[in-house]
């Protein structure tokens, strides 16, 4: 299992090109202090948590998008690195549990297959990832102002 566990932690989920404005314009790149997140106007402090973010919304909403091996997806950070870390094990047994991964077939298979069942859950993780991005992008293109509302994202979870 700790194969398994570290496996995970290698994967560097990605987002579509499309998002990547938008996610600059509400997260910070590349982290950086709390504070710096309110002098910069930023409402994570993190790609990674607006990535989780996302993933939870359009889980709860249940919306996915559909992502080939031609969508060219920019990674950001192996999830090994992403906080809370029972917030990120929950992202990927949430995953494992909406993809079509064989856990029992993983004690007689070879590291090939467990990469294939690997591939399946960061194929999930992303399409539901990239599901949210595209809600929460929809919903602020359409009222600015959204932004401007502290409780935004808050609310968000709870509708």
């Amino acid at each position: 299992m700790s194969l398994l566990k570290d496996k995970f932690g290698n994967l560097k989920p990605g987002y579509l090109p499309k998002f990547k404005d938008f996610i600059k314009q509400i997260s910070q790149f590349g982290g950086g202090a709390e504070d710096d997140k309110y002098i910069n106007a930023k409402s994570f402090s993190n790609v990674y948590e607006l990535y989780t973010y996302a993933f939870f919304i359009a889980l709860y909403k249940d919306i996915k998008i559909d992502l080939s091996e031609d969508d060219k997806l920019i990674g950001f950070w192996e999830m090994k690195n992403w906080e809370p870390k029972a917030l990120t094990d929950s992202l990927i047994t949430c995953a494992i549990a909406e993809s079509n991964f064989d856990m029992n077939a993983l004690e007689e298979g070879d590291s090939s297959y467990m990469t294939e069942q690997i591939k399946l859950v960061k194929r999930e993780i992303e399409a539901y990832a990239n599901a949210g991005l595209e809600f929460i992008k929809g919903e602020i293109d359409q009222d600015p102002e959204l932004l401007e509302d502290d409780m935004y994202f808050i609310n968000l979870l709870s509708s």
